[in-house]
């Protein structure tokens, strides 16, 4: 479903939810390539995307929501201590559509920072969580994809981090080199993309 939608305080204008039988549901915006939130229940209350000549054209998740990031996942930092940038400019991200697969779940594709990007969400088998994999190609150098940012990040056992409190919980490959930094506002934990073509996929548990 594509709509507006409020977060972070703002009215976000390019955003499409993804509703599944699982009942785990997200809202992504389409011009920042950015996983907005997630959550498990009923899909969305569209009531005034029509009501009274739907003038907010708000969607308007109908469960508990877990917030993430209204930043682009992916970004060309000048150094791994580079601030990660709170947005893309409107012109700097070209959309390419999305693509479904057998089970009718979106892969969005666009181009930013001088690659092709894809970007799945899939639910786990048993809707425990999803799985979000990241693709780049033809990047000409070298890219950064941050996977979480909270006031607090932990790192556990088998690749496993704790975000925000245990709000949720982050599972990355051992060969993705994944390190969590410091920031003015807490914490990120970002994993380098290389040159060329490389993939991420990482899990969200909650």
């Amino acid at each position: 479903m594509r709509s507006y939608l409020m977060f972070e305080g703002k009215k976000r204008t390019h955003v499409i939810s993804v509703g599944t039988p699982e009942k785990l549901n997200y809202s992504y915006d389409l011009k920042q390539g950015a996983l907005l939130q997630l959550w498990h229940g009923q899909f969305i209350d569209v009531t005034e995307m029509w009501h009274d000549r739907g003038e907010p054209q708000l969607a308007k998740p109908l469960g508990t929501v877990l917030s993430l990031s209204a930043a682009p996942a992916i970004a060309a930092l000048a150094n791994q201590n580079a601030a990660w940038p709170d947005s893309i400019a409107f012109d700097d991200l070209q959309n390419k559509g999305y693509v479904l697969d057998k089970s009718k779940m979106p892969t969005f594709l666009y181009s930013s920072n001088g690659a092709d990007i894809s970007d799945k969400i899939a639910v786990q088998s048993g809707g425990g969580g999803i799985d979000r994999t990241i693709s780049i190609s033809n990047s000409k150098g070298l890219l950064y994809c941050r996977i979480a940012a909270a006031t607090t990040i932990e790192a556990l056992k088998n690749n496993t981090y704790s975000i925000g409190n245990k709000a949720y919980s982050v599972k990355v490959p051992a060969e993705a080199k994944a390190f969590i930094r410091k920031t003015k506002n807490g914490q990120e934990l970002i994993a380098p993309l290389a040159n060329g073509t490389e993939s991420l996929t990482y899990s969200l548990i909650w």
